[in-house]
């Protein structure tokens, strides 16, 4: 991407824009409410996802937005912004503080930059297509685990999964060297940075996986669904981050077993 440099520097006055606000806000003083889907959603979130779309609309009048809190626009556009306010509410509304901002720029469908910023941890990464994945401003790559038996492995909620899915995840964490639970998009996260090999989950949407996909790739890793296929704009559901992308097909048979 020719302007590459000016959409790093938009991606990361976003992420500023959004830890300030996430930060002005006591946590003992955050109340949650139950959408209809049944997940919770606090007032920070609204207000994090409003701020991001009015500056993306001044900046990128052109692109498309799509985000989690309010409706869709122009999604059909050549670039897309896809927005996750707060990944990981129920973290955020109980105190728990492994939850964070998700930002990514989808161009053709594809993830192709993306920025995850973590307010408690002031941790943040930036990575993508042609710009190499960076933790905190430093260049990270992902491991290079060669066999199952020796992966780090993180899972999801399992109480999100159907019996068949959480079958699959079990093999999976089975298989490997040890396995944590509940990580979230950090787990994701340091899938980019080596800390992690492996990282599963499942009842994703777009938002919750466009920044991870860019960063991850950036790092030289692999994002797909659970049967090896590039995540998209259109997928759903079932998301695989692997370190080294040599471990997919091994993955992929365990999880379609």
């Amino acid at each position: 991407m020719k302007d590459i440099d000016a959409l790093v520097s938009f991606c990361t006055e976003l992420a500023e824009l959004s830890r300030s606000i996430i930060r002005s806000h006591p946590i003992q003083d955050m109340g949650h409410e139950i959408k209809e889907d049944g997940s919770p959603v606090t007032p920070v979130d609204r207000e994090v996802e409003q701020r991001l779309r009015e500056r993306i609309d001044a900046r990128y009048p052109y692109h498309g937005i799509l985000g989690e809190e309010f409706p869709n626009r122009d999604t059909d556009a050549e670039r897309v912004w896809v927005i996750d306010p707060i990944d990981g509410t129920k973290q955020y509304a109980t105190g728990i503080p492994v939850y964070g901002t998700l930002i990514a720029l989808a161009e053709a469908r594809r993830f192709v930059l993306g920025v995850m910023d973590f307010p408690a941890t002031g941790d943040r990464w930036i990575g993508g297509r042609d710009y190499p994945t960076c933790w905190n401003g430093r260049p990270v790559t992902v491991a290079q685990c060669t066999g199952l038996c020796r992966a780090t492995v993180a899972r999801g909620d399992s109480d999100r999964g159907s019996a068949e899915e959480n079958l699959g995840s079990s093999r999976l964490t089975d298989a490997g060297s040890f396995s944590i639970c509940g990580a979230g998009s950090y787990g994701f996260a340091m899938v980019a940075s080596g800390k992690l090999d492996i990282a599963i989950d499942i009842g994703l949407d777009p938002f919750d996986f466009a920044a991870p996909v860019a960063i991850v790739e950036g790092a030289g890793g692999s994002a797909t669904d659970w049967r090896g296929r590039p995540l998209t704009l259109e997928s759903q559901g079932r998301t695989l981050f692997l370190g080294n992308p040599d471990l997919l097909g091994s993955v992929v048979d365990l999880l379609q077993a």
